[in-house]
C-alpha cells in the first residue's frame, strides 16, 4: 500500500484502492476454497447428474454457501482497513491534511507543536482501538453464529 501511495500520491481514492487491493487476495482465496468444497457436495453432483444447468447450480447451491464467509471477512477486514488508513495518514501517505482522519489527528498533534502534549494522542488512539476491536468482535460473533460446525467442536 505504501509503495502504491508513494507512487500515485495521497488522496481518498488512492487510499481506498490501495487498501482494497491488499485485501482482495485473501478474500478471493477463501471464496475459492468454499466454492471448491461445495462443488464436491453430493447434492451438487446429484443436481449436475439430472441435468441442472451450471448457472442454476451456482445460483441455488454455491452462492448461498459463500454469503456467510463473505460477511465475516468483510466485517473483520473493515477494522483492518480503518487501522491501515489511520497508519498511512499518520505517516503522511494517506488522505491529505484538511480531511478528517484519525491518522491526521495523531500526526498533527505530534508534528505541529514544539513540545507535543502526549495526552492528546490518547483520544484518537483509543477511538481507533475501540473501533477496530468492535469490528473484529462483530466478525467473530458472525462467524460463531453463521458457522454451524463451531458448535459441534465444543465439548
Amino acid at each position: 500500500a505504501m509503495l502504491l501511495l508513494s507512487a500515485l500520491g495521497g488522496g481518498l481514492g488512492t487510499v481506498i484502492t490501495a487498501i482494497t487491493l491488499l485485501g482482495v487476495a485473501g478474500t478471493v482465496r477463501v471464496i475459492r476454497s468454499v466454492v471448491l468444497s461445495v462443488k464436491e457436495m453430493t447434492y451438487v453432483e446429484a443436481a449436475r447428474a439430472v441435468g441442472v444447468p451450471d448457472v442454476r447450480i451456482m445460483a441455488r447451491h454455491v452462492a448461498p454457501q459463500c454469503i456467510a464467509p463473505l460477511l465475516v471477512l468483510f466485517s473483520a477486514s473493515l477494522g483492518g482497513a480503518i487501522f491501515a488508513e489511520a497508519a498511512l495518514s499518520f505517516l503522511g501517505l494517506g488522505i491529505p491534511q484538511p480531511a478528517p482522519s484519525w491518522g491526521n489527528m495523531l500526526g498533527g498533534i505530534l508534528a505541529n507543536q514544539f513540545r507535543p502534549e502526549w495526552w492528546l494522542v490518547i483520544f484518537p488512539g483509543v477511538a481507533i482501538t475501540i473501533t477496530v476491536l468492535a469490528f473484529n468482535l462483530v466478525g467473530d460473533a458472525l462467524r460463531d453464529y453463521l458457522d454451524p460446525k463451531i458448535g459441534e467442536r465444543l465439548p
